[in-house]
């Protein structure tokens, strides 16, 4: 059993700015946004570039440390610290226990504080003791001082899956727990991990509810972008054409130097196109990089995660960015560029350097200069994908209104850039390979007692669990007209889709069953 400790303090000071994020970097990144897929929201619900909250704010929350194995693989007694919050201001020492799952990203207080989160609010109704877990090398629960590709390769799935187990079991004992009655929730990549927990060790907990859980685990990704266009065209048949229209255009400027120079002249590149020195990766990281602008937009559309999304950041004003026929097809496509850049504090810079991308990814510390070590969240968030969730967000898959400019060689040429040459395209496949087989992909999914929402508007429902078993045994897919991206995760809020609603509603009947309290 592990063996607990108050936290130890990597920073002395209290965490009251926002992340910022690497000047070399997109704001999205293999779907995933700056700050992390559930982060970033929590920094902005209650006030654009709000201070982050800190245990101060949240009185009787508790951060601390589990003494964890450092590989579940081997008995050699080697250890780390994983970190863990335990919240228990709603305890009615019922033994029922919430346990939020977090992913490819620093876990922070507030998540593990604010009451108006989905799981928490739940934790009052019904009087559960509440805990949050740090996942295996984000953050400071940190199996080895640093991000080497050697070190890294402790970090998968099947690790953090026993690491919830075993932090259950030690939770067990450490409070005790009789006869316990555990429910997890996770969303997005922690969403995942949520699933094949449950299907893994049915018998440590009651039931689990994961939200926008990607199931299976496809190496090339094009499905992304075709929810995306079909965002564009639901939205406004003619945003969908003037996209397709512009990335036609980029792609034919593109092939020149004198169209790149035409490209430095609509966008604000740092640094612009050089004449005879700009290679392939360099385009394709340009056209990766204004990908990622409508990526980030269509997957948080219509979600109640924080003022932004509520107040307009959502395919509905993009498109009329798009469609403003005063511009022609570019600027529009730049004009929704620096309309997007106007939530996150103004005009700044397009990055443009494929070299300096790399360079940051590469960077094998935890940069704890940044209070949300935000570039060392992306080296790992790549590292699972590379190595075994595959993800890669490709436009390979045939006509659509981004073209064929971001080809799957240019993930492949950044997995190994970055992890070395023994992390090339055959690593690659055959490591996702082996998890599809492992862990069954979407159709072959089997557990009993989960909760499955998915966004009609999330990208990443093209790979979750749509439909209904016949045999029921209360796994229960949720599709959610009308949001994105765990949109059930985040405070109610006015005016939110009635998908939502009734969402939520089933996800607090299947949870009463769970708990057996009807």
């Amino acid at each position: 059993m592990g063996r607990l400790t108050v936290a130890v303090f990597l920073v002395l000071f209290a965490v009251v700015v926002t992340a910022k994020r690497h000047p070399a970097l997109p704001t999205f990144l293999l779907g995933r946004p700056s700050g992390g897929f559930m982060r970033d929201g929590y920094r902005h619900f209650s006030g654009d570039y709000e201070p982050e909250k800190t245990l101060d704010d949240y009185p009787g929350l508790q951060r601390l440390n589990f003494t964890q194995k450092l590989d579940h693989t081997k008995d050699d007694g080697l250890t780390f610290q994983q970190r863990y919050w335990y919240n228990p201001n709603f305890t009615q020492k019922k033994n029922i226990i919430f346990l939020l799952l977090q992913g490819e990203s620093i876990a922070t207080d507030t998540w593990a504080g604010n009451p108006g989160y989905t799981y928490l609010r739940l934790a009052e109704i019904y009087g559960a003791d509440a805990f949050q877990l740090e996942h295996r090398c984000f953050g400071y629960s940190r199996p080895y001082p640093d991000l080497t590709t050697e070190h890294l390769k402790i970090c998968t799935m099947s690790q953090a899956i026993e690491d919830i187990a075993d932090f259950i079991k030690g939770m067990n004992d450490q409070y005790g727990f009789v006869k316990p009655k555990w429910v997890t929730f996770g969303g997005s990549y922690p969403g995942t991990l949520n699933a094949l927990f449950r299907a893994k060790y049915p018998d440590l907990t009651v039931g689990a509810i994961a939200s926008s859980a990607p199931l299976y685990l496809k190496l090339d990704f094009y499905e992304y972008a075709q929810v995306v266009e079909n965002g564009l065209r639901t939205t406004d048949p003619s945003c969908a054409q003037a996209v397709d229209s512009a990335f036609k255009k980029m792609q034919q400027l593109s092939l020149s130097n004198e169209g790149r120079r035409q490209l430095n002249g609509y966008f604000n590149l740092q640094p612009p196109f050089q004449d005879d020195k700009t290679t392939q990766l360099d385009i394709d990281n340009f056209f990766a990089n204004l990908y990622s602008v409508f990526q980030g937009v269509t997957q948080y559309t219509y979600d109640g995660r924080n003022n932004m999304t509520i107040n307009g950041l959502g395919l509905k004003e993009l498109c009329k960015q798009m469609t403003k026929e005063q511009f022609d097809v570019i600027t529009r496509v730049n004009n929704t560029v620096n309309w997007v850049n106007s939530y996150y504090g103004g005009a700044m810079p397009f990055p443009n350097s494929y070299s300096d991308m790399m360079s940051a990814l590469s960077n094998t510390t935890f940069d704890d200069e940044d209070p949300f070590q935000d570039n060392a969240a992306n080296r790992g968030w790549m590292w699972l994908s590379c190595n075994e969730l595959g993800f890669l967000q490709t436009t390979d898959q045939g006509r659509n209104v981004f073209q064929q400019t971001v080809p799957l060689n240019y993930f492949i040429d950044m997995c190994t850039g970055m992890f070395g040459d023994e992390v090339n395209i055959k690593y690659i496949r055959d490591h996702n390979l082996a998890a599809q087989n492992r862990w069954k992909g979407a159709d072959g999914y089997q557990a009993t007692n989960i909760v499955l929402p998915n966004g009609s508007y999330d990208p990443w429902h093209a790979l979750g669990r749509i439909d209904r078993p016949v045999d029921d045994a209360h796994l229960v897919p949720i599709l959610i007209n009308g949001t994105a991206h765990c949109a059930d995760m985040y405070p109610i809020y006015a005016g939110e889709p009635t998908g939502l609603r009734n969402a939520r509603l089933v996800i607090e009947k299947e949870l009463k069953y769970y708990l057996g309290v009807i």
